[in-house]
């Protein structure tokens, strides 16, 4: 009964030893984790890295190796409130969302160490890649017209510097806003305006000369078949005239009864003028 504490003892403590180098040779890379192992620091080996399946139960050397975690996913970043000088000299500020992921564990660890010191170093990226994009491009095309191309320019660029310092990849570059600071929204949108006025007064020019361009275009036309309809309409008189010529007289003179004898025009001609033949009982001619 005497023996039984002085060997529990060195059990206890063997055992306890025991768990103690377990639990610090023992580690779980979860599926959504890369780990890397160092050994006094210093890089050796990265498990379960994109694109490979490798989450379960490792071991590292106790107390001489240690792991760093690192998100397999992608990562996001928010640049707020960047102020950026466009090409026509126009302040602007920016908000941008950034999304990033590791690629290459070792690469990242000697170039951030952790993910917030990746944070860091893709905001100091991106903020340059954004001045250099939106600094070749006018206020008027970065609210509205080539968005697009230069969102992928940033990323571009962005994607150069941070995969070879940093073992990452940008993934998307979105720009969320761009406002004009208070101090100068009036006079930009002063300009707008006016350079918006100058372009309908413009169109509306081209339109109105394109109308007059219309207008004597169809007159001319106009002018042409009517001279054509004149021109055989005299033909076909012609024609008839030459058919029956005592036709032709009554006809004239008919037209010029017309023309002559307006309602209510008092006139004076002799009974037996010319200008009356068709009207006396005689036959004209007789």
């Amino acid at each position: 009964s005497q023996l039984m504490p002085r060997n529990f003892m060195p059990i206890a403590l063997g055992v306890f030893a025991l768990l103690v180098i377990v639990l610090n040779s023992a580690f779980i890379v979860r599926q959504d984790r890369e780990a890397i192992v160092l050994r006094v620091g210093q890089f050796t080996r990265a498990i379960n890295s994109p694109p490979a399946n490798e989450s379960g139960l490792y071991f590292k050397w106790p107390f001489i190796e240690e792991v760093t975690f690192y998100d397999r996913r992608n990562l996001g970043l928010e640049l707020d409130g960047q102020q950026i000088v466009a090409s026509d000299q126009e302040l602007l500020v920016v908000d941008a969302v950034v999304r990033w992921r590791i690629t290459d564990a070792r690469l990242f660890y000697q170039g951030a160490r952790t993910e917030q010191g990746g944070d860091d170093r893709i905001q100091i990226f991106a903020q340059a890649a954004l001045r250099r994009a939106l600094g070749a491009a006018t206020s008027d095309e970065i609210i509205s017209g080539r968005r697009a191309a230069i969102m992928q320019a940033v990323e571009d660029d962005l994607n150069r510097a941070a995969a070879a310092e940093l073992g990452v990849r940008i993934e998307d570059v979105r720009i969320r806003q761009v406002h004009f600071p208070q101090a100068t929204q009036e006079r930009v949108f002063a300009r707008m305006s006016s350079e918006r006025e100058q372009v309908a007064a413009r169109l509306r020019a081209e339109g109105e000369r394109n109308a007059t361009i219309i207008r004597a275009t169809a007159t001319e036309q106009g002018e042409r078949i009517r001279g054509e309809g004149d021109g055989e309409r005299a033909r076909i008189f012609a024609r008839a005239y030459g058919r029956d010529p005592e036709f032709a007289a009554f006809y004239r003179s008919m037209r010029a009864y017309d023309t002559a004898l307006d309602a209510g025009t008092p006139i004076v001609v002799a009974p037996d003028s010319d200008f009356f033949r068709y009207m006396q009982r005689r036959r004209g001619g007789n």
